[in-house]
Order: structure tokens, then sequence, then C-alpha cells
């Protein structure tokens, strides 16, 4: 970030909502000027520019843990006996703590944000608070059934609630959940349709702010996303390592916006870039336009936050722009 008094340009592509080629000017680490074509004076770098990366899924409890073989999608995530969730039960919390740390570090020298789905309740959200000021935070609650004093304090100290899916946990109780958030203004955010489709019409019923995955989901229920405007989060490198194939070419189709997730830390390294080339390259082969990986990357994470009016080119606004080459 410029911080002394002299302008900085930054050239190249612009990836507002609109995106456009052009430049921008900070100046003691605010954005003062913005345009098309070339900047005033010699650019300090040049390439993909964006307000912010935002790493739209994970799941960084579960960095500590080393897989010994391959697991089905069962065996490793699902609650409550999955392999993910045994070791977070059976490992000592300041284990967990310092293992999220390095991961967070790691992800968070070009990652503004990343979005994390917190398992632990309560003592969960705050061993993510104490490990990473980089992490929005989306708890979950331990209690088998709906505890409304439990999701209160879940929600005082975080920035919303993540569920695993309408087929893990009675409809009843994530409606309870749903309502909670939204009464308190936070994120509420869900799975569906990563191992089987579930039915979209209950899904969308939560008004959830983002969907992850929709893997299995039907060229109608992606259409519906894109009619609600509710963005899907793509882990590509998790849906490949339990055989799924993200549809990005049918999403893209149906309109859906779509945004970039590492999912796992114990299936995939901290590095956004490494998962966009290969989100790039399933949607290379599924004939999808060039642009998809860079907007899905550089404002599809953005547009899943509902603190997204804050984030963007805004003149006088603080501004530390994140500069990429191709991916």
């Amino acid at each position: 970030m410029c911080l002394s008094d002299v302008m900085e340009y930054y050239s190249g592509r612009i990836w507002s909502e609109d995106p456009f080629i052009g430049y921008i000017g900070i100046e003691d680490g605010i954005l003062k000027e913005m345009g098309s074509g070339d900047p005033p004076e010699a650019p300090v770098r040049t390439g993909e520019i964006s307000a912010a990366i935002i790493d739209g899924h994970t799941h960084i409890g579960d960095a500590g843990l080393v897989l010994d073989r391959r697991y089905s999608l069962e065996e490793l995530v699902a609650p409550p006996n999955g392999l993910k969730h045994r070791y977070l039960q059976s490992t000592p919390k300041e284990d967990i703590v310092r293992d999220m740390r390095d991961y967070a570090g790691a992800l968070c020298g070009p990652v503004t944000h990343f979005i994390d789905f917190r398992e632990g309740g309560v003592e969960g959200v705050r061993m993510l608070r104490s490990a990473s000021d980089k992490a929005v935070i989306l708890g979950r609650p331990t209690s088998p059934e709906f505890d409304p004093n439990e999701v209160d304090d879940i929600l005082d100290i975080s920035d919303g609630l993540g569920i695993s899916s309408i087929s893990d946990m009675p409809l009843s109780y994530i409606e309870s959940l749903a309502d909670a958030a939204h009464r308190k203004g936070k994120i509420f955010a869900i799975h569906a349709s990563e191992r089987i489709r579930e039915d979209i019409e209950t899904v969308l019923s939560l008004e959830p702010d983002f969907i992850v995955h929709m893997c299995e989901s039907t060229d109608a229920d992606m259409r519906r996303c894109a009619d609600a405007d509710v963005p899907v989060v793509v882990c590509a490198t998790s849906n490949l390592y339990f055989g799924k194939v993200p549809p990005i070419a049918r999403f893209v189709e149906s309109g859906v916006t779509l945004s970039i997730g590492t999912d796992n830390a114990m299936l995939c390294p901290p590095d956004i870039f490494r998962e966009a080339s290969v989100f790039s390259k399933v949607a290379n082969e599924q004939g999808c336009p060039s642009d998809v990986p860079y907007r899905a990357l550089f404002t599809g994470g953005c547009k899943c936050l509902i603190t997204r009016s804050r984030i963007g080119f805004n003149i006088g606004s603080p501004m530390l722009p994140c500069v990429s080459g191709h991916i």
C-alpha cells in the first residue's frame, strides 16, 4: 500500500462490477483517482486489479489433519462421525489454533478475507478469532436441538452461521438458525447438492446469502439461484478429490454468480491462486469464456458478503489493491 503523499498508479483490467481497462491512483493508502485508458504517470504495477480477493469458503479447523489414505465424502466430512469431526473433537484446542494460525497466515498473503464455516459452537468461533483477524467466521452450534441461547451467543461474536446441508440436520432446526441469523443481520450460508441433489426450493426458502458446491444441481436449480441472486461458491479441488466435477459452464449459462473457495485445509494448500488455476482448468475444459475465472476470483467473493457495499473501488476510501497476473 502506498503510505506516502506521492500518488502511485496501478493499471490494467479493473475488476469493478463492470470491468474495464484503466487505472487507479492511490495516495497515502487512499483511492484518489480511477479512470479508463492509460494513467497520467507510469504505473508502479500492471495486471489484473481488484479491490479485494475473498476466499469464499474454507474449513481451516482441519489444517492439522494429515490423511493416511483416500476417503469418501461421507467418511471424511459427514457430521457427526466423519474423520474430520472426530479429529476436531480429539485434538487439543491449542494445536488446532496453532494450525489455523499458520494456515491463515499463508492464505492471507493475497487473500483479503476468507469465509470460514467454523465448527465447535461458541468456543470454535473464539478459537478462530484468536488465530486470524482476516476470517469472516460463520459459526455452527453444537447442540443437537435448537438452543436459542447458544445461537445468540454464537451470533454475538461471529459474522453469521454456516450450516452443513438440509440432508444433515432437521429442517426445522435449520429454519430456526436461518431466522436467527437474519434477525441479527448476519450472514447465513449453507452447503447444498454436494453429494446428492437437494431440493433447491427448500434451500432458497432459508434465504441464504450464498450456497456452497451445488455439484449435483439441475439446470433448473441453477436458474433458480440466478433468479434469486444467490451466489454459489465452487471448491474445485475438493470436489475433484471426491470424484465430483463442478459444473462451471452450466452455472455460467444459467447466470449464476460464482466465487472460488479452497474448502477443507486438509485437502487444499493455502493458495487461492492455485485453487483459481484448478477452477480455470475445469472451466476451460467445459468451454467457458476466458473471463469466468477472473470474475469468480475478483468479484464473486465480495458478492457473498453482506458487507459487500463497502468492498469496492470507492474514491476516498482506504485501498490496498490486489494486483495479479494470469490465472
